[in-house]
């Protein structure tokens, strides 16, 4: 069974998609990278598209558009595909999380996915989050490598909650190293880790965790929330994630503070 077999567009508008654009070069008698040099993009990211591994772009729709002119322009089904909540949100933030040059995030609960050890993540996961525990735990480190193992890292600030630091997540051993490894995050130049303290109170970070990525120049959010979360591209509504974000790290410690805390948070695990 092939990628395109799992594909249902009676679920997922991105899947929709990705059947139209198959099926329109198919009819147009197109190779992949024939469509490909006329839209100006790689053999791979036609064949990303079509399989629905990755989310055809604004840019690249109206590509196509210009070619097909089809009856409804796949600039319009982008646009109606980012503002929906199909389930399908995974795909899109694996994506962007990939080629984002700048990530800002918020974490209320939980050490980020991109900074977690592989057995912090399998004990967190296997809480009851997922189905397939170790299945997610290789997904996570994937997520990890396609981020970290770029030749150019991108620029990355997270503001963790103190929270995330004293609510253990498997045993001593495994919050342990997971702290140590924060610490040798915090020695990346690309990377920005700070802290918001107990005294901070109350504040717009309570309402749950966040992250805006900045991909092509452009801002998208992702909100979490259990089960699955939400990606955000109107740009309204990802302005007021930015606008919290700020927010939150108002409240924060300093950089200078972040080693200190760990630190001491790595002792009580002693």
């Amino acid at each position: 069974m092939s990628v395109r077999d799992d594909l249902n567009p009676d679920r997922s508008i991105w899947h929709f998609i990705a059947l139209e654009v198959l099926r329109l070069r198919k009819l147009s008698g197109l190779t992949g990278q024939a469509l490909a040099n006329s839209i100006g993009c790689h053999r791979s990211y036609v064949s990303r598209v079509e399989n629905a591994s990755i989310h055809l772009s604004i840019k690249y729709a109206v590509e196509l558009d210009r070619i097909w002119r089809p009856v409804i322009p796949f600039a319009r089904l982008v646009r109606w595909a980012e503002a929906s909540d199909d389930g399908d949100w995974f795909t899109g933030l694996t994506w962007h999380e990939a080629r984002a040059t700048r990530h800002r995030m918020w974490e209320a609960l939980l050490i980020p996915g991109l900074f977690q050890t592989e057995d912090y993540a399998r004990a967190a996961l296997s809480t009851g989050m997922v189905d397939d525990v170790e299945k997610a735990v290789k997904t996570r480190l994937a997520r990890q490598d396609a981020v970290f193992g770029q030749p150019t890292p991108p620029h990355m600030t997270a503001i963790l909650s103190w929270v995330v630091l004293v609510q253990p997540v498997g045993s001593d051993d495994v919050m342990r190293e997971q702290i140590n490894h924060l610490l040798a995050v915090t020695e990346l130049p690309n990377v920005n880790l700070r802290v918001l303290e107990r005294n901070a109170r109350s504040h717009v970070g309570l309402d749950g965790s966040f992250q805006v990525m900045t991909v092509d120049d452009r801002d998208v959010a992702f909100a979490d929330a259990p089960v699955r979360g939400r990606l955000v591209t109107d740009p309204g509504d990802v302005q007021k994630y930015a606008v919290m974000y700020d927010r939150v790290s108002d409240t924060a410690e300093g950089i200078g503070s972040t080693r200190a805390i760990l630190e001491k948070a790595l002792e009580t695990y002693r």
